[in-house]
């Protein structure tokens, strides 16, 4: 009985491993979706942008392998305690994993459409601040892979809170948007593709903020999301 419990736990350990050696794999091609899509909007290289939104289907391949194996390792081995935060914070990052590749495909399909409909000497508005953006989000994904690879949770708090950084930055980047359209009609076309190009960046960094949250949940056990919502249901808790 134990000799087939210790065998047992030996291979629920190898197949938690191959499945976080595959979400690794999925978030180092993500980066460089990512990576891509950026380049690809701020150089006007339509063909990198068309790489990238053909890259987009083998994300979605990671991720469809990723539910097949988390659903076979549930149903197979039974996981408890510190096995199932694992494989509960693994699915919910290849899901903001897949989210964040979504919006890489955004940017290069930003990059197809502005370079479809204006003339090459037209600058992409905003760019300066689309660039500072794309490096704040590139940093806050790179930080919540490493603090999800080595479980660290001090780069975890560090990536979660860049994403208020990256909120300033989003929405000083729209009021200057709105102002340069309101004063210049010509701009608004390409405007709205700008407009666009910053709620993704923004996106990207509220969905590095989740994979950052959920090493919290994996090493501790702790929900870190949502802190309004949660101290409202203790006070209501308290009260009945």
């Amino acid at each position: 009985m134990a000799e087939r419990a210790g065998e047992a736990n030996k291979a629920l350990g190898a197949e938690l491993a191959a499945l976080r050696d595959l979400v690794i794999r999925m978030g180092g091609a993500v980066e460089e979706q990512l990576r891509c899509g950026i380049h690809a909007l701020q150089h006007r290289d339509a063909r990198l942008a068309e790489q990238v939104v053909a890259g987009d289907r083998q994300i979605d391949r990671y991720e469809l392998q990723a539910d097949a194996d988390i659903a076979v390792l549930i149903g197979n081995r039974a996981p408890q305690g510190v096995d199932l935060r694992a494989i509960l914070t693994l699915s919910k990052s290849v899901n903001d994993l897949e989210r964040i590749g979504d919006e890489s495909k955004k940017l290069a399909r930003i990059a197809i459409a502005l370079m479809e409909s204006a003339e090459d000497s037209v600058e992409v508005p905003m760019i300066t601040e689309i660039t500072g953006m794309s490096k704040i989000s590139a940093a806050m994904l790179r930080g919540a892979l490493n603090a999800l690879v080595r479980l660290d949770l001090q780069q975890a708090d560090r990536t979660r809170s860049e994403d208020e950084r990256l909120d300033a930055v989003y929405k000083s980047s729209i009021d200057q948007l709105t102002t340069l359209m309101a004063a210049s009609p010509s701009a608004v076309a390409p405007g709205v593709q700008a407009l666009y190009a910053l709620k993704s960046l923004e996106r990207i960094g509220d969905h590095a903020k989740n994979i950052a949250g959920y090493v919290f949940y994996m090493v501790e056990g702790r929900d870190v999301r949502h802190p309004k919502a949660r101290e409202e249901a203790a006070t209501d808790l308290r009260q009945h």
